[in-house]
């Protein structure tokens, strides 16, 4: 125990009074240097693009368990919106126009890149914005989230024929209040993705709401 103390590692009676984390490993959070990279300013992500609209009031970003700001991002308005959906409505006639199988592959694509060199990034972000231990966040709640996004994706590379003659209604908005978890996005993203829908999201902040502006609805 002494030799344990030394080190500076919390003892074991400490560690179920505190019910803290250990370190993370090499002491990087992934988190945190992903949002170094963008240096702690955010914009809306539409059409591939950090969009940082000058002028706008900046809203703070705040890690949920301490409430210390780690980021910034742009309010939003109208014109925000409007840039978001009709960048979608450009990219879902392509989208759609892939086919049920080769959208499946590329949603299976996206899982695996989620699954791999992004996972610690994607698991540390969703530590931050949900206040979730980062070994739930990088355990459970990714694996639920890629397999609700995988499921779709299965569909879709299998086809459906039931689904014959389903045709598209138009753009719409899904709005999740944050913190979101990444199940509950996949959880309505997966389906809409794979029938053909595009999404092309103002910005899923991580503290706030997830404005996907622009999805292409498929309907009977």
């Amino acid at each position: 125990m002494a030799a344990v103390a030394a080190l500076g590692t919390p003892s074991v009676p400490k560690i179920f009074a505190t019910m803290e984390e250990g370190p993370i490993p090499d002491g990087i959070n992934p988190g945190e240097a992903w949002l170094e990279s963008h240096g702690r300013s955010l914009g809306h992500f539409v059409d591939g693009t950090w969009l940082k609209p000058p002028g706008r009031t900046s809203l703070e970003c705040w890690e949920a368990t301490t409430g210390r700001t780690v980021a910034v991002v742009p309010a939003g308005d109208d014109s925000d919106l409007a840039v978001a959906v009709a960048a979608a409505a450009v990219a879902a006639e392509a989208w759609a126009g892939l086919g049920a199988p080769q959208r499946g592959q590329r949603l299976t694509q996206l899982a695996a890149t989620l699954e791999g060199d992004h996972r610690g990034t994607m698991g540390a972000l969703l530590a931050l914005a949900g206040g979730r231990p980062l070994c739930r966040t990088l355990g459970a709640d990714l694996d639920l989230g890629l397999r609700l996004l995988r499921a779709p994706a299965g569909v879709a590379q299998l086809g459906l024929p039931s689904l014959e003659g389903w045709t598209s209604l138009g753009v719409v908005a899904v709005v999740l209040r944050g913190p979101c978890s990444l199940p509950a996005l996949l959880w309505k993203l997966g389906p809409l993705l794979a029938m053909g829908e595009w999404s092309g999201g103002d910005s899923w902040g991580l503290w706030g709401q997830l404005g996907i502006q622009g999805i292409r609805g498929t309907s009977k």
